[in-house]
């Protein structure tokens, strides 16, 4: 697989990426988390860019592949928000006025089991890994939004610009 070094906002909600030798490729299709390789929808900014995001599409950051965007939704949740309970992540990470805040909470405590005042930092390794499971999931990473019966929608390869 071609390795990733740039990525833009492409025509339809598509993202155009950018590799080593200058080819670039097209995705489109699916949800945005899976266009852009951000399971966390994390948008760019310090997190984002300490853990390698390669440009931005559709107002989040665009990462080269799974991998290293969901190390930054780890690293976000660790080290931005670890002081936090669930409804203080929440109303920074998803906040009311662009989303369904209150409904996202309710989601997070039914997937992690965590209710109260438990923060991050302390949850056990199986909470976290709940945590960030829902959070992707919330997310919408691994949807398949185009109405195709395909799980993933594959790339095209575009001509050298």
């Amino acid at each position: 697989m071609a390795k990733y070094i740039n990525a833009e906002s492409g025509p339809g909600n598509s993202v155009i990426y950018t590799d080593f030798n200058g080819s670039q490729w097209k995705f489109d299709g699916g949800s945005r988390p899976w266009r852009n390789q951000n399971p966390g929808n994390l948008v760019l900014g310090n997190v984002s860019k300490r853990n390698g995001a390669i440009g931005t599409a559709g107002g989040f950051a665009v990462f080269s592949d799974y991998e290293t965007g969901h190390a930054a939704l780890l690293d976000s949740l660790k080290n931005v928000h670890g002081n936090k309970d669930i409804p203080a992540l929440m109303n920074v990470y998803a906040p009311p006025k662009e989303n369904q805040t209150k409904k996202y909470i309710l989601f997070i405590h039914k997937q992690t089991g965590v209710n109260g005042s438990k923060k991050i930092q302390d949850f056990s390794l199986n909470e976290f890994e709940k945590l960030w499971k829902a959070i992707e999931k919330m997310e919408g990473w691994g949807e398949n939004k185009a109405g195709s019966s395909a799980k993933w929608h594959s790339f095209l390869m575009f001509a050298k610009l």
